[in-house]
């Protein structure tokens, strides 16, 4: 996984994700939002952008469930945007899909597998 940032001013950061989101660009000392924007990164409104992410393991699951709860509690709001159908589909398939916003509250929770039989 790679992290650029693609904006970042007084309204907020938007960061851009390249590659897999995968257990091993994560350590137990490790927060790869915190070393890209500082500390108080918590505190802010950050949009990460996965036009470029086709993989996620269950530890990229969890490390967006991180930075959700340590942002509400800091007053800060993580939004996804660009979420390829793959990565959407496993968020579904979850139930994560609108608690990390890439579904509107209200939206159908079925998951469609589409073209499986």
């Amino acid at each position: 996984m790679k992290l650029a940032i693609a904006k970042d001013d007084q309204h907020g950061a938007r960061v851009k994700i390249n590659g897999k989101v995968t257990q091993h660009d994560f350590s137990t000392a490790q927060e790869p939002l915190v070393d890209l924007l500082g500390p108080s990164v918590y505190g802010r409104h950050v949009t990460l952008d996965l036009t470029d992410t086709m993989y996620l393991d269950s530890a990229g699951v969890g490390w967006l469930l991180t930075c959700h709860k340590r942002m509400r509690e800091a007053g800060g709001k993580l939004t996804l945007e660009n979420v390829p159908s793959i990565v959407g589909n496993l968020l579904r398939l979850l139930k994560l899909s609108r608690l990390l916003g890439i579904d509107p509250p209200g939206a159908d929770d079925s998951f469609h597998a589409e073209g499986l039989a």
